[in-house]
């Protein structure tokens, strides 16, 4: 797989003229440079093209104008993007993937079908975002992102009318056989659905309870999608508790084995997992763990009105920066255990006992821990 250099693109020699759209332009540019380079044996099926900066610069136009007539280059099956590699040329004799269909394709494709069933004539103004929702039963976000769709097409365009942006027809609408085999109810299971389901199966087939998983990049080059979708996925499948998520270096946990046996305790003093699955147990961030600490000695040490030692000598005691203790003591503070008054005679005061857990077990059979430290 090699890399093309946007250098070629000046020896080859192309007639401009001047299209209805710039998309039409840039899209006739592009099947002609790549007829170029294969013909003359620059490139060959698989290798990448330059990049759409490049391409951008070269042709003098947006980045999106180019954006738009790669998409339909790789309709008509020329091209093919991967994520973080670029375009590549593609054998058009190649039987193209089955390529998933996400909500707002789905809702250009319905659209369409709306206004080709109403009977609209051109520069006739159709229904507001807010009425196509409704009609069609999905959301407005959706039906929004579908009429951008149809407008970059040319099949709607934008006017002022009454104060309101409003779409009218541009073009004469027609359903491509793709489309008709594509169309149906929005509220299908869409794009996330579909890579959440991947994900799960995935999951489960290679890690077990208590395993770190790979980050959303590389879920988004297997499964073949965008790294917005996964972390949609993902973001689901923390509501379903399948996964625990953690910013920064901490990443993601599986968390669910579909065993009945595994405990899903995610303190750090976790008690013996009686399981064939061995769950590790600092799920916490630092700040989390100073406020475990802090609480379990203000039960051990101390009761409602008394004055707690200073931040820096929690810091001290723990192990740990002022800036971790500090996060949990205003956690503290927001939950109204603490007070914090300012001056000579200021300090942290109890107003509240903390509640005792699990966690704080670990603490009272070891009453010595900040005796020793």
């Amino acid at each position: 797989m090699a890399k093309i250099s946007i250098r070629e693109a000046y020896n080859f020699n192309f007639n401009f003229v001047e299209p209805i759209k710039k998309e039409a332009l840039v899209l006739s540019w592009l099947i002609g440079f790549r007829e170029y380079l294969l013909k003359n044996k620059i490139a060959n099926y698989g290798d990448i093209m330059p990049n759409k900066k490049d391409i951008s610069k070269f042709l003098k136009v947006s980045t999106g104008t180019i954006q738009n007539a790669l998409k339909y280059a790789e309709d008509k099956g020329l091209f093919t993007s991967k994520q973080c590699i670029g375009t590549i040329i593609k054998n058009e004799c190649e039987k193209a993937p089955a390529k998933m269909v996400s909500k707002k394709d789905k809702a250009a494709i319905e659209i369409k079908k709306y206004l080709i069933n109403q009977k609209y004539d051109e520069n006739e103004f159709i229904p507001s975002i807010t009425e196509l929702a409704q009609e069609l039963k999905t959301s407005t976000n959706t039906i929004r992102l579908a009429i951008n769709e149809l407008i970059e097409a040319g099949f709607l365009r934008r006017e002022n009318y009454k104060n309101n942006f409003v779409v009218a027809i541009n073009a004469e609408i027609k359903l491509t056989e793709k489309e008709k085999s594509q169309s149906g109810e929005i509220k299908n299971k869409n794009l996330v659905k579909i890579t959440k389901e991947s994900m799960k199966k995935y999951i489960q087939k290679s890690y077990r309870a208590g395993d770190k998983i790979p980050p959303n990049s590389f879920f988004a080059r297997i499964l073949n999608v965008s790294i917005r979708t996964v972390n949609q996925a993902s973001k689901e499948l923390n509501k379903e508790k399948f996964l625990l998520s953690r910013r920064g270096r901490y990443g993601s946990i599986f968390i669910n084995a579909n065993n009945k046996e595994t405990k899903s305790e995610k303190s750090m003093f976790m008690s013996k997992v009686r399981s064939e699955y061995e769950i590790k147990p600092n799920y916490d961030y630092k700040w989390e763990i100073a406020l475990n600490h802090i609480n379990n000695y203000i039960l051990k040490n101390h009761e409602a009105g008394d004055k707690l030692p200073s931040m820096k000598d929690f810091s001290n005691k723990l192990n740990m920066s002022v800036s971790t203790v500090k996060k949990a003591v205003h956690q503290l503070i927001s939950q109204g255990i603490l007070f914090a008054q300012k001056g000579k005679y200021g300090g942290l005061f109890i107003v509240e006992m903390p509640q005792r857990e699990d966690s704080y077990t670990w603490l009272a059979i070891n009453p010595s821990y900040f005796n020793e430290n």
